[in-house]
């Protein structure tokens, strides 16, 4: 039986990253992965196996205080993959919220770039 849920504890460098079979795929803390692609392949294959029977709603929860250009790669990289996935069949839906605190105008103007570049409504939380 697999297992319902799937998480990667955080590191100094790497967000705690939460994987729900009921629908969600959450990331919080730092993205400045010393080896992107090893850091991201356990969260690929997850998605891979997720997406032959995903939830009906599929909720993509980005809360990091910081990313490095690497992170970014990978991470719109991941956010295009699902999204493709997802648009192959429009009878399910996605949700992407993108976090970000007040004053942080770089976590804010990168999610804004990544919502624009997927061409993808993100729902914008301040945190205070």
């Amino acid at each position: 039986m697999k297992k319902n849920q799937k998480i990667l504890s955080p590191t100094k460098n790497t967000p705690e990253v939460i994987l729900e079979r009921k629908g969600i795929i959450k990331m919080t803390g730092r993205l400045i992965p010393e080896n992107a692609e090893e850091f991201f392949k356990t969260i690929e294959e997850w998605v891979n196996e997720y997406f032959c029977n995903p939830a009906e709603i599929t909720r993509i929860e980005i809360c990091l205080e910081y990313i490095n250009s690497t992170g970014s790669k990978y991470l719109f990289y991941l956010l295009h993959k699902i999204i493709n996935i997802r648009l192959l069949n429009d009878t399910e839906k996605f949700i992407i919220t993108w976090y970000y605190k007040d004053e942080d105008e770089d976590i804010l103007e990168k999610g804004r770039l990544f919502s624009s570049n997927l061409d993808v409504p993100f729902n914008f939380i301040v945190m205070s």
